[in-house]
């Protein structure tokens, strides 16, 4: 270990001078924060973040080996330096415990302490590694070397399995939902692994392949090769399609929030490519970056898409037409990616020797995204996150005020292949037991589309259950549902209902109105195939316990993204009166104990940087688009199973009419 002195602070100082650029001044995004000076080259090695976004991991050339140098935010002095045998041309990788694994080309994988970089255990390959490893979810470790081989290496570094190639492993392995691994080889080839290191496919390129695969949300594999093609492979190793670019492609793609295809070639082009639809439409649009890369590219969530390249530039691009936004100039080359930390920064190295940090403009890392950046995540993880399938919608409810003569519509899709039994409620004497004054005597009716499919009043006095072989009072239990009150003029329906687009009608039977809370429950539970995927309710927003109120009980295993909108201005084009100006949503996670944690809120979809994330967003799930820069409201949000709940009030206690939504995320 190198010991830190006054030397690293005058090179340091160097940096700060060189760029003239004060750290705490506030600058426009592209422009330098600072640059730090790592005493060598960087050369492919693009940097890691801790997962606090404090300190940031990238390995180095020097003329006597290599090193790893981990730097805090603010640049100055180094937390540590590991220094190695050779060159270190690897990116980091940070595992769930914060180990940090880099490979060298001594032919060594090293997992590293993040609070020291001593070594914690070392595995030599018997051939050079640049390729970057990948994070498995139960900790394994994979990477490629110059041995031909794809090695599985577990957290305490004990070696489970090697694969063998044709040829030298440059290719950055990417670790798809269901743990297959995907890596291009020399051998001109793509693989396809499984989690025990038996083969799963394989699919031919014309050319070796340098490029790490990128994984859509759909599965489809994406990987460059140098035959200037660039391959998209079904799940199942058949070829999709394959653009070619007339240039070798070494830096890997990356993926829009919309799904779009972004990637550069040696032709001295940087393309966005529509990953649907016929070959002649595929091009959406290239940009002349007069200059070839292998740096890859990373994309915001505001749609800027960010590389480096061999003229010494970082280029920011729209997302629309590839116009440059604004270019950024360093000393020498980028071959390295950029990554941005959660506060918009935005993190390069270059073979001047020095880590660049520069301004953004707030916006994060595309969160929508299925595969933004280099090895997918600022950690360098290289796993595709268990989405799609994993988590579901076991409960939706929302809760308003209900004039007299007014209709409270809650819309729900169901998704699936078959019918299911779903339980519906309108509560209105029950919220008693919450001291709430309820509506009186509410009445539900089930429609699909302009089709009534039945309905209830007072379910005490005339249960109604359409599911064979199910009560109401046994599945309320089931689901975990309150009880309601025996002979209460509550309203309930039990039915079953084949996929598609539904709507829950609550009305005031006697005309007198008041708060109301509109349930719908999956009866049965336990099937991902057949699930709830989206609540919206239009009612009006009130004052406190008078706003819209909507509860989401999230099910199943892993992540589950939700898109949030609260929208008041945007309902004007469906003719709409007397709407919410200006909407303010909180989103609340429920402890089960009564309490509640606030996590996010926003006020203004546009804002924060993340519009283009929250546009991109509607689209997938089929939502109508907000209007740019209203005051609607709506957020993108990763849960844990659990119970949530969204409050939409009036910013300064306006009132109005407004629409609360609540999507499943592919």
């Amino acid at each position: 270990m190198r010991t830190l002195g006054y030397a690293w602070f005058c090179f340091r100082l160097i940096g700060l001078l060189a760029g003239g650029v004060a750290a705490a001044q506030a600058q426009a995004d592209g422009t330098l924060r600072w640059k730090s000076s790592v005493q060598g080259y960087i050369t492919l090695s693009s940097p890691a973040l801790s997962a606090d976004g404090n300190t940031l991991y990238i390995g180095v050339e020097r003329a006597s080996g290599g090193r790893v140098v981990a730097l805090p935010p603010d640049g100055i002095r180094p937390r540590w330096i590991r220094d190695l045998r050779e060159p270190v041309d690897s990116s980091p990788a940070v595992g769930p415990d914060g180990t940090v694994y880099v490979g060298c080309v001594d032919g060594r994988l090293y997992a590293l302490r993040p609070e020291s970089g001593e070594i914690k255990w070392e595995v030599n390959t018997g051939g050079f590694v640049t390729s970057s490893p990948a994070i498995g979810a139960d900790g394994t470790v994979y990477f490629g070397s110059a041995a031909s081989k794809l090695h599985a290496v577990t957290a305490q570094g004990a070696v489970r399995w090697t694969f063998d190639t044709g040829g030298t492993i440059d290719s950055s392995p990417a670790i798809g939902a269901d743990g297959t691994i995907y890596f291009g080889c020399n051998d001109r080839q793509l693989y396809a692994v499984n989690p025990d290191g038996t083969e799963k496919w394989r699919l031919a390129a014309g050319g070796r392949i340098f490029s790490s695969p990128a994984i859509g949300a759909d599965g489809t594999i994406y990987v460059g090769a140098a035959d200037q093609r660039l391959y998209a492979a079904n799940p199942d190793g058949t070829l999709k399609w394959s653009y070619f670019t007339n240039g070798d492609i070494q830096s890997s793609p990356v993926l829009g929030a919309d799904g779009t295809v972004y990637l550069a070639s040696a032709d001295a082009y940087f393309y966005a490519l529509n990953p649907a639809g016929p070959d002649d439409l595929r091009l959406k649009w290239r940009t002349d970056i007069r200059s070839t890369t292998v740096s890859t590219a990373v994309v915001r969530a505001d749609g800027a898409i960010i590389f480096g390249a061999d003229d010494r530039r970082v280029r920011a691009l729209g997302a629309a037409t590839g116009a440059v936004l604004w270019t950024y100039q360093a000393d020498d080359a980028i071959e390295s990616s950029p990554t941005i930390a959660a506060d918009g920064s935005i993190y390069v190295g270059s073979l001047d020797g020095f880590v660049h940090k520069l301004n953004g403009n707030g916006s994060p890392v595309s969160a929508v995204s299925a595969w933004p950046g280099f090895r997918r995540s600022p950690a360098h993880d290289g796993r595709a996150p268990a989405r799609a399938g994993s988590g579901q919608l076991v409960n939706l409810a929302t809760r308003a005020r209900v004039e007299g003569s007014e209709t409270l519509i809650a819309g729900f899709v169901v998704q699936g292949r078959e019918r299911r039994a779903y339980l519906l409620r309108a509560a209105g004497p029950a919220l008693a037991a919450f001291g709430l004054a309820g509506m009186a005597d509410p009445r539900l009716n089930l429609f699909s589309g302009s089709a009534a499919l039945g309905g209830n009043d007072n379910w005490g006095q005339n249960e109604t259950s359409l599911a064979e072989g199910l009560s109401i009072p046994d599945t309320s239990t089931a689901v975990g549902a309150f009880p309601l009150p025996e002979g209460s003029r509550d309203a309930a329906l039990l039915v079953p209902l084949p996929p598609g687009l539904y709507s829950s009608h609550l009305r005031s039977t006697d005309g007198r109105g008041g708060v109301v809370l509109a349930e719908i429950y999956d009866a049965l539970g336990g099937d991902p195939t057949s699930r709830l995927v989206n609540l919206s309710t239009r009612g009006r927003v009130g004052v406190g316990e008078n706003s819209l109120f909507a509860g989401v009980v999230v099910g199943g295993a892993g992540i589950t993204r939700l898109l949030l909108r609260a929208v008041g201005p945007g309902l004007a084009p469906f003719g709409v009166g007397g709407l919410l100006a200006r909407p303010a949503m909180a989103f609340y996670r429920s402890d089960g104990a009564g309490g509640q944690t606030l996590l996010r809120t926003n006020s203004g979809w546009s804002t924060g940087g993340i519009a283009q994330d929250l546009a991109s967003a509607a689209v997938l799930v089929g939502a109508f688009p907000l209007p740019e820069g209203s005051a609607d409201c709506a957020m993108v949000v990763e849960v844990m199973p659990g119970a949530y709940t969204i409050q939409v009030s009036g910013v300064g206690d306006t009132t109005g009419e407004a629409l609360v939504e609540i999507y499943v995320l592919p």
